[in-house]
């Protein structure tokens, strides 16, 4: 009797197209539209054939404008979603670029952007201070004071990046 060997494999997701034949007519999803009809029997209905047909189509973007903190310090951060990578919580929280017909690259303003740069740069100066080297020339009195220096210079950089002047 010849041996059978059964191998189980799981699910592989995959992503397949999505046919245009059943596909449902989209409406330009904006503010003004969220849960309306459409305003009139003669209005044009936008046909989208794939998500990056509705990306060209309908450029969704936004504008977040927030605070936080006792002093209520404002964040504003400026989007513009090509594709659904865009959404990703890692892309949202880098700066974007953009280029126009000439080239020129202009970056849209993202303070989350910086705020996340700010505190991986926190992060590695706490890392730093777990090192030998660094515990070292903190018992040394002169390395001592060029550490306190070059963190006061540290600081008065972070108070010119915020625009404020901090304690």
């Amino acid at each position: 009797m010849p041996l059978v060997k059964v191998i189980r494999k799981g699910v592989t997701p995959s992503v397949r197209k999505v046919p245009t034949s059943t596909a449902a007519v989209m409406l330009p999803m904006t503010l003004n539209k969220i849960g309306k009809e459409a305003a009139s029997e003669n209005e044009e209905l936008s046909r989208v054939e794939d998500i990056n047909d509705a990306f060209a189509k309908f450029k969704p973007e936004l504008n977040f404008k927030g605070s936080a903190g006792a002093e209520e310090t404002e964040f504003k951060a400026e989007f513009k979603f090509k594709s659904m990578k865009d959404f990703d919580p890692e892309n949202l929280q880098k700066r974007q670029e953009f280029r126009d017909e000439d080239g020129n690259v202009t970056y849209a303003r993202n303070d989350i952007a910086d705020l996340k740069a700010n505190i991986d740069l926190l992060y590695r100066l706490k890392d730093r201070w777990k090192l030998p080297t660094v515990r070292r020339a903190w018992n040394s009195e002169t390395q001592r004071a060029e550490i306190i220096q070059a963190l006061g210079r540290l600081k008065e950089d972070l108070t010119k990046l915020s625009g404020k002047g901090g304690q």
